[in-house]
């Protein structure tokens, strides 16, 4: 029995050894290479002792991404992507090539494609109802069992959806099919309307629309030009199209000698919240211009059609979620013009600039500052606030960026000098503003959040609740060594806060 069971054993040794070496010889003959782990010896030798290796000698991560990085099999994924909108079999060649800005949501996390020398990904999209055709090329491809190529086809798939089209004359009758289709969902409601040029010289005619996003002919357009979002916006997710307060706005481009043929050129999606005691708040998710047409004008466009929909229904306010610093600038400078062309709002500027300008220059105070004299002077009067939030729809903190901003173009308007009571009012007002919106508080902060920032940068924050205790006291927190000292963080967002101001003067003229 003992004799059978050896005996099996070394059968099933023999099976396996012959099933690694007939693997190692396919391998082989495919041209690829089993990793260092599959290849063993059948009888390990007894090797002398032998000092560890140090471990300045051992490679570096860096070093691993240099060498994966020089593999021939081992592709940027943003420079092998193109994108082109086209209308026509024309356009197929003609149309203008785009590339991505982001493509670890897709392909790999460090933003590579593996397996393949020489590989180009073209993604061709109809310019109105957003189908796609996927055509995909290279000179060789890795012929590893054990660590195979990337399946592309089945990464943009999870993103751009099932139906995508891999042959082209089927993707070109289509386009000829779509040519003269109508805007889905009856077209939407228009919100807006403008004149253009567009790149070509040709006379185009804009307008933005608004739609629901849960019907049922919106969210499968919507889909198909959503994922577009991945390859631009940094950590983008999709939304819920069947959550029945999500708005979709679309600009949507004509010829304007053939209002038949359109294209879709920049979308946004807009969330309905609700505000006690029976109004509506709306809040900007995404807003993405489709790159051929960027630089037009296009974002600022969007912005201001959301606003005219929510003077038109009413809304509470109008505010924007988690905005990155390109949308903060574009949000702020139409906000700016929104405020410069309301009388009301600039009248209110202008008495509280007066008021500033007439300081005496030694007012009583500590540090040269305008003291408690001085320190209401540039408040934004409440008339003036309550106009911005119910004439403009410009929620309180963004209307306080704002009046600060017209304040400091009419003061360089003005000339007003650096040294000025009026200068030292407005630091205050500034810094004032920048503790209540990012310094913690042990009162205020009982049952909410606080916001440290890290060390390495101030657009990293951790946020941490505070559970209130008895008394609503915020409990004691074990504070981390290598937080950044508050004053030094306070002096960063000045700075920053001053050099928005600086570009908004630039970009803004009152």
């Amino acid at each position: 029995t003992h004799f059978a069971l050896f005996s099996s054993m070394t059968t099933m040794d023999e099976q396996q050894e012959a099933k690694r070496r007939k693997l190692e010889a396919l391998e082989a003959k495919m041209g690829g290479a089993p990793p260092p782990q599959a290849v063993r010896p059948a009888k390990m030798p007894n090797l002398p002792a032998v000092a560890p290796t140090p471990a300045s000698s051992a490679p570096t991560a860096a070093d691993a991404s240099e060498e994966q990085t020089r593999s021939p099999f081992v592709c940027d994924a943003n420079d092998v992507v193109q994108f082109r909108l086209v209308r026509t079999e024309a356009d197929m060649d003609a149309a203008e090539v785009f590339e991505p800005e982001f493509t670890h949501q897709v392909f790999r996390d460090d933003e590579t494609v593996f397996g393949y020398r020489d590989l180009e990904i073209k993604i061709f999209m109809s310019a109105n109802l957003f189908k796609t055709l996927v055509e995909i090329s290279y000179a060789e491809k890795v012929k590893s069992v054990l660590n195979p190529a990337d399946d592309i086809m089945a990464m943009l798939k999870a993103h751009l959806g099932d139906d995508i089209f891999t042959d082209r004359a089927e993707f070109i009758e289509t386009l000829r099919k779509d040519a003269a289709a109508p805007v889905p969902g009856g077209g939407g409601v228009v919100v807006s309307t403008w004149k253009t040029t567009g790149a070509d010289g040709a006379e185009y005619v804009d307008t933005a629309r608004v739609f629901r996003l849960s019907d049922p002919e919106i969210y499968p357009w919507h889909a198909r030009f959503e994922p577009m979002i991945l390859f631009y916006i940094d950590g983008a997710s999709a939304v819920d199209s069947e959550d029945t307060r999500w708005l979709l706005f679309a600009v949507i481009r004509t010829r304007a000698d053939d209002d038949a043929s359109w294209s879709l050129v920049s979308f946004a999606t807009v969330y309905e919240f609700f505000v006690y005691p029976s109004s509506t708040r709306a809040r900007l998710s995404q807003i993405v211009v489709v790159p051929p047409f960027q630089r037009a004008g296009l974002g600022s466009k969007m912005l201001g059609a959301v606003r005219e929909y929510c003077v038109a229904n009413g809304f509470a306010d109008f505010t924007v979620e988690d905005p990155t610093p390109q949308l903060q600038r574009l949000r702020d400078a139409a906000d700016v013009r929104a405020m410069t062309n309301a009388p009301e709002v600039m009248a209110a500027v202008r008495t509280c600039a007066m008021a500033a300008a007439a300081l005496p220059r030694h007012v009583p105070g500590t540090g040269g500052t305008a003291g408690d004299e001085g320190k209401g002077v540039l408040e934004m009067p409440r008339a003036a606030a309550k106009f911005a939030r119910d004439e403009l729809k410009i929620c309180a903190p963004q209307a306080a960026r704002c009046w600060e901003a017209l304040l400091y173009m009419t003061a360089k308007k003005a000339g007003a000098p650096d040294d000025s009571p009026a200068a030292a009012v407005f630091q205050e007002l500034v810094i004032r503003r920048l503790k209540a919106l990012h310094c913690s508080d042990a009162r205020r902060d009982a049952g909410s959040k606080r916001v440290h920032n890290h060390a390495q940068g101030r657009d990293d924050r951790e946020f941490v609740m505070c559970r209130g205790v008895a008394g609503g006291q915020a409990p004691d927190m074990e504070e981390d060594g290598d937080k950044a000292d508050p004053a030094e963080v306070l002096a960063d967002y000045f700075h920053d806060t001053m050099s928005n101001l600086a570009w908004l003067a630039s970009a803004v003229k009152i």
